[in-house]
């Protein structure tokens, strides 16, 4: 009789084991065994495979609450990002992707074809970055800086698709410009005009109000102290003139030019010592022409350009490795990205600026250099942009700085 009752509870424990195989076999971890009545060796694998059932559903709550941290996270993203696995089926995309571009989240790329038929096709064409572009129906011009990049992820291989508006990029990098931009001038023209005033006010209510009265600051008084305006007005007059100069930078006239014949023009102006083109505007020295080396990777090629504003660039780069004491300075051009550009890039060994100085290198009036006026990297920093090329500064760890030019073979 009693092997008769064990043997149910037996079975009755099978049948439990049963369904909780095929609860987990569907990530279903709620069933559980119940202790009541086990003893001995069933009691025990009952503990255990309860003990796994709640490793498994931790797990499986850690899982949810990354993916609810991760998607909150790249929800917070700017950029729009599109998963698709190999069969072209879309996997995952962040909210910013679901707003900015239809409003719904797309099955396939195919699914993009209601903003624009040509979309779809667009994005498959793009390697590594592209610029896609269309016309809407209404006549709206969207563009978009798109970059492709591969994902593994259990095993499974995505494409990870980037999209940018380049109108809200472009709009985000002019107001951080214009902030710089305001703080440099409202920097500069403080400065100026907060002595004039304090001496114009002192002159003001230190000078008598009737001739009989006697003033009460001295000939050589006043003529210091409208020495010092006058001074600071030309300052400020200055100012102007510079400010003029970086937004008058005409566009270029593009020719096409050799570019071992650039290049070497500007070796050849080093090498004959002409100092003057180097001197700074300062009472202090000419320093010594460093040693100049010149490397070309390809100097057989003609590029479109403004040659007297690509040699002001230059020379100016060069001009700022020797007022950075520099006894070193590389030149050298090579060809970049599948040759659609050219990178020029001029190297010293100076003694280089703060790392977190990059941002403002560019920024009319930033200086780092005691006297300077600041107005040299920002004027090759338009004339590049005019280029539509990019101009990028970079300290290096070992001491001096490297300047990069990038520009577009035509």
């Amino acid at each position: 009789m009693f092997s008769f009752i064990q043997n149910i509870f037996y079975n009755r424990s099978l049948r439990k084991m049963r369904q909780i195989l095929e609860s987990l076999q569907v990530q279903d971890y709620s069933l559980r065994f119940k202790l009541d009545g086990l003893r001995g060796e069933e009691r025990r694998v009952a503990e255990e495979l309860n003990n796994i059932i709640g490793q498994l559903r931790e797990a499986e709550h850690q899982r949810a609450r990354d993916s609810q941290f991760f998607e909150a996270l790249l929800a917070t993203v700017n950029a729009m990002l599109i998963a698709v696995n190999e069969e072209g089926s879309v996997r995952w995309m962040n909210q910013p992707a679901i707003v900015g571009l239809c409003g719904f989240k797309i099955n396939a790329l195919d699914d993009l074809a209601v903003i624009h038929p040509g979309f779809p096709k667009q994005l498959r064409e793009v390697r590594t970055s592209k610029l896609v572009s269309f016309t809407m129906a209404d006549g709206e011009e969207r563009q978009y800086a798109a970059t492709k990049s591969k994902l593994f992820c259990q095993g499974i291989c995505y494409e990870l698709y980037s999209l940018q508006r380049v109108e809200t990029m472009v709009q985000q990098s002019e107001v951080e410009a214009q902030q710089r931009l305001v703080r440099v001038l409202n920097h500069e023209i403080m400065n100026s005009l907060a002595p004039i005033i304090s001496l114009s006010q002192t002159l003001i209510d230190d000078y008598p109000d009737s001739e009989d009265e006697a003033p009460l600051l001295s000939n050589k008084d006043v003529q210091l102290a409208l020495s010092a305006i006058h001074r600071r007005a030309a300052g400020l007059l200055q100012f102007v003139e510079n400010y003029r100069k970086i937004s008058g930078v005409a566009p270029p006239k593009l020719q096409p030019v050799c570019l071992s014949d650039l290049l070497t023009n500007i070796q050849q102006l080093v090498l004959n010592g002409e100092q003057g083109m180097f001197a700074a505007k300062t009472t202090e020295p000419i320093p010594a022409v460093p040693k100049f080396t010149l490397e070309i990777d390809c100097a057989d090629i003609t590029i479109q350009i403004d040659r007297a504003q690509i040699e002001q660039v230059l020379i100016n780069l060069l001009k700022n490795a020797v007022e950075a004491s520099a006894t070193n300075v590389l030149l050298r051009a090579t060809l970049v990205e599948n040759e659609r550009w050219l990178l020029l890039t001029v190297s010293d060994n100076g003694h280089g600026f703060a790392p977190q100085a990059v941002d403002k290198l560019f920024v009319p009036f930033y200086t780092t250099k005691q006297g300077g006026q600041g107005i040299g990297l920002a004027l090759c920093h338009q004339i590049v942009n005019n280029h539509a090329g990019v101009l990028k500064a970079r300290s290096l760890a070992e001491g001096g700085a490297t300047f990069s030019i990038k520009l577009p073979i035509v």
